[in-house]
């Protein structure tokens, strides 16, 4: 009887530890996105809308104040053995950090992805079903809202009926799979949904020389582009003039680019 007890104590003592890391883990992640929030604020950073993505065009001061923040995450991380390869991979993504852009496009290019190596797979499996649930959720409710006078309510029940049953089906099979990975051949493809997804071509100098990337761009957080073009006006080409007014000039009516000229001093 001392003994059960005992046991009932212990797991009560560690379940209050648990809350308590947990709860602090989720404070500091909101206070870490709060003040990730209040930098890109800033009306120093040009935000630009594109198919479902956020980016920002930012400046020095801006990187480094971002930067501090991701010492901070992965600082506390590292203090509690976590170990990533990328530790602001939650709040955004820093495109280049080493050199500014002074040239970039937006586009829509195809994203194959395919995962076969066994140990990533295992380890990308949650964070597969996190995206995937969300996705499914707030596609759902894009078509509800868009279909509203046609739908009845009976039919919205049934839709978010199935869609809370798939969701439990499937997190009850992954769950099953992570205990026992062994037991089972597992793939992530998006071979099946193979599709446009958002992407950014951008040029950077080194000190020495022109280099071109490209890089998908994500959906799910801010992507952050160190943005420094110095160059004449005059001197742009098409494209790059774009960028450009993007930066400098207000945007309305989707088309039309606005930006108040600089008083002559007299």
């Amino acid at each position: 009887m001392i003994k059960q007890i005992n046991k009932l104590n212990y797991l009560i003592i560690n379940d209050r530890i648990l809350h308590k890391e947990v709860s602090k883990r989720d404070y500091m992640n909101k206070e870490i996105q709060k003040e990730l929030n209040s930098i890109l604020e800033n009306s120093k950073n040009k935000k630009i809308d594109y198919h479902n993505i956020t980016l920002y065009l930012i400046n020095k001061e801006t990187l480094d104040k971002i930067l501090f923040l991701e010492l901070k995450v992965r600082m506390e991380n590292e203090k509690k053995g976590i170990k990533k390869r990328n530790h602001f991979f939650d709040y955004a993504k820093i495109i280049n950090s080493n050199f500014p852009a002074f040239k970039y496009t937006l586009s829509m290019k195809h994203k194959k992805r395919e995962i076969f190596d066994p140990q990533k797979v295992k380890n990308a499996l949650p964070k597969e079903f996190k995206i995937w649930k969300k996705k499914s959720i707030l596609e759902l409710e894009k078509k509800i809202k868009n279909q509203e006078k046609t739908l009845s309510q009976e039919k919205i029940k049934q839709l978010k009926e199935k869609l809370e049953k798939e969701i439990a089906i499937s997190e009850e099979k992954i769950q099953k799979v992570l205990k026992n990975f062994h037991n089972y051949d597992v793939v992530i493809s998006n071979f099946e949904h193979y599709t446009y997804y958002p992407a950014l071509y951008f040029v950077i100098n080194n000190g020495r020389k022109n280099k071109a990337s490209d890089t998908h761009l994500r959906q799910d957080v801010p992507n952050l582009l160190w943005f420094e073009d110095n160059r004449p006006f005059s001197e742009l080409r098409s494209n790059d003039r774009m960028s450009r007014i993007i930066q400098d000039f207000d945007k309305y009516c989707e088309s039309i680019y606005i930006k108040e000229k600089s008083k002559e001093k007299n």
